[in-house]
Formats: structure tokens, sequence, C-alpha cells
């Protein structure tokens, strides 16, 4: 009997050099995948809006011409061009900088948190393929198993010793050991269709068996403050405290500077001192904020938003602190259904050894032979099945801890 352990080494040593890790799947998501890189260009569009706060209000130019010029000391008025720039309470054009730049902040922990939800899918489906690959090779020594039964079903026909209907169920037994092989290829191959989809980029199918790490350790009551998911909302109160300062600078008055030239004709019926005489007048204008409600509505707001993501931060903690722990439950509860499928494989090896002897020798029925041998192949496709909810757990874990 070749048992599970045999397998995983035979399968790793088997492996070409090109085959994929892991980790340089994990290298190729965070580098090639799509969703990923639309996160970053969109960080980086929403990094420039805080340089557009910056400016100045654009420059108003104006002018007119007066088709009916009026009179002035010095002449009629023909026309004139007026140029005027307003000018905000000083910091404020600053203060809505920081305000532009500390809104893009929370897509860089959007894309950290997909990025994180991304490599668990992958994981995911890597460990799919590690379980159909153990499986298929499960399957496979159970055909060689199969064979040798049938081999000594039909020595026992020959002898007249056997029925006939013991070679046909030997036969029926591998027919459907081989079609759950093809099915567990077609399984194989839809999971890799999946990591070829996230890493962007097709891939050589062999991958390598990875080693099982320990279910990592869970403590701390700030365990959480830096995972992707939590520091959004730390984000968020720095914006809400930001927009408060942008909303007591806004309620302060405005300043406006600015400068008009007149084009002047000359009179005729007199000729005064600067007859004709072009004229500029600089001027300056303050606008007040009368109206001071809805600056004290938008500091109500702010401070309410600030308890909603307070409130909101808690509930995530909290869901991150409760799938981790059944994250935890759900290994330690594999690690134990583990030690007692390969106590049962190793029970079952010897039974069935004890009683292939035993039919060989026509004292034993075929129904407990075959009844043990598919218990074996039962008992070994449960642990490949169990060693993949370890893997997930651990995956779901790598998820939910923090990480940057």
């Amino acid at each position: 009997m070749v048992n599970l352990c045999h397998i995983a080494v035979l399968l790793f040593l088997s492996l070409p050099l090109n085959s994929q890790s892991l980790d340089s799947l994990r290298h190729l998501l965070r580098e090639n995948n799509p969703q990923l890189q639309a996160l970053n260009y969109e960080y980086r569009a929403a990094s420039t809006i805080g340089r557009q706060e910056s400016q100045l209000m654009d420059l108003e130019v104006g002018g007119g011409i007066s088709p009916m010029p009026v009179e002035t000391r010095l002449g009629p008025q023909i026309a004139r061009i007026g140029v005027t720039q307003m000018l905000p309470w000083p910091g404020t054009l600053a203060a809505m900088s920081d305000l532009a730049d500390a809104r893009a902040q929370p897509l860089l922990e959007e894309a950290a948190a997909r990025q994180l939800d991304l490599i668990y899918e992958l994981e995911v489906a890597y460990y799919r393929i590690v379980e159909a690959e153990a499986r298929i090779a499960t399957l496979q020594t159970s055909l060689t198993l199969f064979a040798s039964l049938r081999e000594i079903a039909l020595s026992r026909v020959e002898n007249s010793r056997g029925s006939s209907v013991d070679v046909y169920r030997s036969e029926m037994e591998t027919n459907a050991a081989r079609r759950e092989i093809r099915a567990l290829e077609f399984e194989e191959a839809l999971a890799w269709t999946r990591i070829e989809e996230l890493v962007n980029q097709e891939l050589p199918r062999v991958l390598v068996v990875p080693e099982p790490r320990p279910f990592p350790t869970l403590s701390g009551t700030d365990l959480y403050d830096n995972h992707p998911l939590v520091r959004i909302y730390a984000l968020q109160e720095a914006i809400s405290r930001r927009a408060l300062a942008v909303n007591d600078l806004d309620a302060r008055p405005d300043f406006g500077v600015g400068l008009e030239y007149a084009v002047m004709g000359k009179r005729t019926d007199a000729d005064p001192e600067g007859n004709g005489q072009d004229m500029i007048m600089p001027n300056v204008m303050v606008r007040f904020p009368i109206s001071k409600g809805k600056y004290t509505a938008k500091r109500e707001e702010e401070e309410l938003r600030v308890r909603v993501i307070g409130a909101q931060r808690t509930v995530v903690v909290n869901e991150l602190r409760s799938a981790l722990e059944a994250a935890r439950i759900a290994a330690a509860d594999a690690a134990d259904r583990l030690a007692f499928l390969e106590e049962q494989i190793e029970l079952t090896e010897a039974a069935l050894s004890i009683a292939r002897t035993e039919y060989a020798n026509s004292r034993r029925p075929f129904d407990e032979l075959l009844r043990l041998q598919n218990d074996l192949v039962d008992y070994q496709l449960q642990a490949v099945a169990t060693r993949t909810t370890l893997f997930n757990q651990i995956a779901t874990a790598d998820r939910y801890l923090p990480r940057r």
C-alpha cells in the first residue's frame, strides 16, 4: 500500500523545473491582476485631485464697449476692461488639498483588501488542484489494487472455487475509479483556468505541493488595527476631520482684488487738464458668508459621520475575529480528523492484507474483501479532503490577519 505521504513525495520529485509554486503565483497576481491594476490607476488619478484643489480660482476678466459713452470730466468713456482674482481665506487651499489627498488614501486600503481576497481565491484554487492530484494518485493506486483483486477472483474461478460475478464486480469498481479520475482531471483544468485568470497569463499546468503550516497564533486586543479593512475607517475619520477644517475655513470671508482700465475719449467742448486720459482703478472686494446655518449643519454631519465610522469599524473587527475563530476551530477539527483517518488507514491496510489472503484460500467472502478495499480508498480520499480543509483554513487566516 502506498500511503498519501508517499504519493505527495512522488508528485513533488516528479515535477519539472517550470512548475508553479504558490509564492510565484502570488507574485504574478500582485503584478498582473487587472483588478489590482485598475485600483492602482484609480488611486493615482485620485491623488492628482489635491494638486487641482491647491490652485487659485480662475482669473475673471470682463470688459465692454459703450455705444452711448458716458461723459466724464475728462471725456466720454469709450470702453473698459476689468480683471478680478478671488482669494480664499489663508489656509483654505492647503486644507482643500489635504482633504482631497485624504480622500484618495482609502483607495490604497481597498486595493490591499482586494489583494487579500484575490490571493485567497488563488490559494483555494491552488489547493483544489493539489487535492485533485492527490485524489487521482489515490485512485490510480486503487486501480492497481482492483486489478490484483480481479486476478485473485479469476484464479478462484479457474479453480472452480469462486464466481465470475466477483470478476465483474472488480471490473465495475475499476470503471468507477477511472470515471472519477476523469472527473477530477476536468475539475483540475477548471481550477487552472481560474488561476490563469487571476494572474492574467497562461501557465505551465504543473504545481509544487506546498508544505503544511501550523495555524497562526491569535492574540492581542489590537490584533486587527493594521488590517486594511480596519485601516480604512481610521482614514475615513481623518477625512471627516479634514472636512471639518475646510468647513471652518469656508465660513470665513473671501477676498477679491482687481483692476479696471477705462479707455476715455477727448472732450471737444473743453480742454481740461488730462483731457482724454485713460483711467486705471484698482479695487478690493470682500465676500461675507452671512448664513452660518449650513456650516453648523456640516459640522454636525461630520461629527455624526465619525460616530458611524466607529460603529462600522466595530462591526468589521467583530467579523474578522469571528471568521478567524471559526477558521481556528475548523483547523483544529481537521487536524484531529486527519490523525483519526491516518490511524484508520493503517488499520484497514492491515485488515485488508489478511482478508486478501483468506479470500485467496476461500476462507472469506468477496463482499467483505471488496468492502475493506472500498473503505481503504474512502479513508484515503477523506484524508486528502481533510488536508485541503486544513490548507484552506490557514489561507483564511492569511486573508483576515493584519498585513500590508
